[in-house]
């Protein structure tokens, strides 16, 4: 089978060139690595931890009696001393923003994310501690982030996953770097043997393999052990490449008719912008824009290759203690220094058996004649329990008196080798700064503050191991920021894992205007809720926040400490000691007292402790409140306009009354003044009747209307101002009414 990978040739021309470079730089590092790694699992089965040539001695391998070789680690409690306090330790990183449009809420959702992968990885698990046990036993340890799609889903989303390396010695990398943290990595790649089986399952395409030399490395392996037959060697090469570029400064012209500038690289803009940019005489300069290639090389053979997310190598160191010194490199953990002390320990423990051992077992000197018969019984004192063993006083011949049995001292050994061994622990606690205080020993300490100054003695001695861990969780956390918005190039949902354990959603959307912005459930009135603000807006039932990772530049600091169950215990602790000094405060810190315990029910009687104000349903109903009472203000003003709009209709309406009974009262008295003007012009015989029928009609009203009329002789009358004008028709007037009609 061909290759169709073009430039094959030159990259495994380049692999085995880095691969030798690498070989040549750590070959010390690599042997003694291993030496030390052996060192610190040798036990009774293995001696590891004696020289071959005294063992051999000692054996009986050339001749004479076997003598002892113990073996008593002591080496692993010293190393374990260290890898389990930082198993006990929380492992994290702490993501800040670092301006350019970032803010703290993105940042804190990109840190959740981050601590969610780790727990999908189980990194504090799995990687991280194996990075630990390679940085404290053989001085280099490494993690692995890789990306893979999502699993359980029929999706194409992919994320990221921690992977651990379990062999620091089959990562070869740059030996040209600088940073303490190699971050300035230019390639590395991981060497694996896999089983031919295996391989031929994963890639069924390159079988033809098994007829191709086995690897780049030639008839030896990585760790200089021959190769066996049924395994291909696996190369997990990444460089790193800088990809040129050139930023401009595009002027961009605004409504208003000023300009603003605006960096754009020059990939990213079309022909014709490039050209305006030249003719502006824009400013621009060379960038360059670094990215990591992959390759998957198995025998001599590039089986896959392809460009990856990162812009750093994603292989993480976790360095021990690293020196270079005339040009060849050397690592060492905690186990180098503890070789000597604890091969003293070993040899003055086997000499001080065996000088108990060629010491004489007789339990009793007697003299033979003082035994004489009761031989069963002295040969069995030392497994019978008799209450008494007789023997002769006399000699039954000569009468001669006979010394009773005496017992021997118990054998003892050699002063000079306990010394020894005393001598050879105290230089293992010297060479590491372990003292029996800090591995658990009872001290002349008594408070707690005492004894956790004491283990920080400890803790400071081997702190370089603490330190550089957090210098390759930073590291790896500018690889992940790097590299999350490439990965989440889609609106997404993601889980976020906070520091106390609890997970909430959030969702990763690349087209978002900010950097985190709110999405909030629609209004009781099917609106968004648009005028609370950002916390407010946080705090709705239903809210999820949206940031976008690639507005705004973020850093990350790590964050190795105690874990969160441990600082929450010192926490309890310390407000235990609050509230012992004070106890009238505890109904103000009551709820933080019992949220610090562990025990069961802790919990819920926070929770009733809790102060209204504290409670996240107040803050909602209170801004409820506030909503209804900017509605009832807005009501209560519209009534107010209603009222003045219905008392100034009501006015209005009582005036134009006014002006009605006015005008009704001007046209009566005008009537009447023509009535009286029209009857002015009536002769004396024509008013009579009238006038009769006027009388009638006020008796009638008086409650008289029997009364007789009396008699009614009118004079004429003289003529009122009218417009009725003279000599008009005057018809009688009406016999009911009264009135004259003209």
């Amino acid at each position: 089978m061909s290759d169709t990978v073009p430039g094959t040739d030159s990259v495994i021309s380049e692999v085995k060139e880095r691969y030798e470079a690498a070989q040549s730089f750590e070959a010390d590092w690599r042997r003694r690595a291993l030496d030390d790694l052996r060192f610190f699992h040798a036990d009774a089965y293995n001696h590891d931890q004696w020289d071959s040539a005294v063992y051999q001695a000692r054996s009986g391998t050339f001749g004479g009696s076997p003598r002892p070789c113990l073996t008593i680690n002591k080496v692993q409690q010293h190393v374990f001393q260290i890898e389990n306090d930082a198993r006990q330790s929380q492992m994290g990183m702490k993501v800040n923003a670092t301006g350019f449009g970032s803010n703290e809420k993105a940042a804190d959702v990109i840190e959740g994310i981050i601590r969610h992968i780790e727990y999908q990885s189980n990194a504090q698990q799995n990687a991280y501690n194996c990075a630990i046990q390679g940085q404290v036993r053989q001085g280099m340890g490494w993690v692995h982030v890789v990306t893979d799609y999502v699993r359980g889903q029929d999706s194409f989303d992919q994320d990221f996953f921690i992977k651990s390396v379990p062999d620091p010695r089959s990562v070869y990398s740059d030996p040209n770097t600088q940073e303490p943290d190699h971050s300035d990595m230019q390639w590395a790649m991981i060497v694996e043997e896999m089983p031919r089986h295996e391989f031929e399952r994963l890639y069924p395409d390159h079988k033809d393999l098994s007829g191709s030399p086995l690897s780049i490395a030639g008839d030896t392996d990585y760790r200089g052990q021959e190769v066996e037959k049924d395994v291909v060697r696996i190369f997990r090469y990444y460089r790193r490449n800088e990809e040129k570029d050139t930023l401009w400064a595009v002027p961009v012209p605004q409504q208003d008719g000023s300009v603003s500038v605006q960096p754009m690289r020059q990939s990213a803009m079309p022909n014709e912008m490039v050209e305006y940019c030249r003719a502006q005489k824009a400013q621009s300069r060379p960038i360059t824009r670094p990215h990591v290639e992959f390759y998957l090389i198995a025998g001599d053979r590039v089986v896959s290759h392809g460009p990856t997310v990162f812009r750093h190598i994603p292989l993480v160191p976790f360095v021990g203690i690293e020196s270079v010194v005339d040009g060849r490199l050397d690592r060492c953990g905690l186990v180098r220094s503890l070789i000597d002390p604890q091969r003293m320990f070993n040899y003055s423990a086997s000499a001080f058996v065996e000088s108990i051992a060629v010491q004489t077992k007789s339990p009793w000197l007697v003299d033979e004649r003082s035994i004489e018969g009761y031989e069963n019984q002295w040969a069995n004192a030392n497994t019978s329990n008799a209450a008494w063993l007789p023997y002769r006083s006399i000699d039954p011949d000569t009468t001669e008196a006979l010394q009773p049995p005496q017992r021997l001292d118990p054998p003892t050994g050699s002063t000079g080798h306990m010394q020894a061994m005393q001598n050879a622990d105290l230089q293992m606690q010297m060479v590491t700064g372990q003292y029996q205080a800090e591995m658990g020993a009872p001290g002349n300490e008594r408070s707690g503050r005492a004894i956790n100054e004491r283990q920080r003695q400890s803790d400071t001695a081997n702190y370089h191991y603490t330190d550089n861990q957090g210098m390759a969780l930073r590291l790896l956390g500018r690889i992940l920021i790097d590299a999350i918005p490439l990965v989440y190039d889609t609106a997404r949902a993601v889980q976020v894992l906070g520091m106390d354990g609890t997970q909430s959603s959030a969702i990763v959307d690349p087209q978002a205007q900010q950097a985190a912005q709110v999405v909030l459930p629609p209004g009781p009135n099917g609106q968004p809720q648009q005028s609370l603000t950002f916390e407010q807006q946080l705090a709705q039932e239903g809210a999820i926040l949206a940031v976008n990772p690639t507005i705004g530049r973020y850093d990350v600091e790590a964050d190795v400490g105690p874990a969160f169950a441990t600082r929450r215990q010192d926490t309890f602790n310390s407000l235990m000691q609050v509230l012992q000094a004070n106890p009238a405060i505890m109904g103000q810190i009551g709820d933080l007292f019992f949220k610090a315990a562990d025990f069961p029910l802790a919990d819920e009687i926070a929770d009733r402790l809790k102060p209204a104000s504290d409670d996240p349903r107040l803050g909602q109903a209170q801004q409820t409140i506030q909503q209804l009472q900017a509605q009832l203000q807005q009501i209560t003003q519209q009534l107010k306009d209603k009222q003045q709009d219905f008392d100034l209709r009501a006015n209005k309406q009582r005036h134009d009354q006014v002006i009605d009974l006015m005008d009704a009262d001007t046209k009566k008295r005008e009537q009447q003044t023509d009535e009286m003007a029209a009857i002015g012009s009536i002769s004396p015989e024509s008013l009579k009747p009238v006038l009769e029928n006027l009388i009638r009609t006020i008796l009638a009203e008086q409650g008289k209307p029997d009364a007789p009329v009396p008699e009614v002789n009118p004079q004429p009358l003289e003529r009122l101002p009218s417009t009725n004008p003279p000599g008009g028709e005057i018809h009688a007037p009406n016999p009911v009414t009264g009135a004259v009609d003209v």
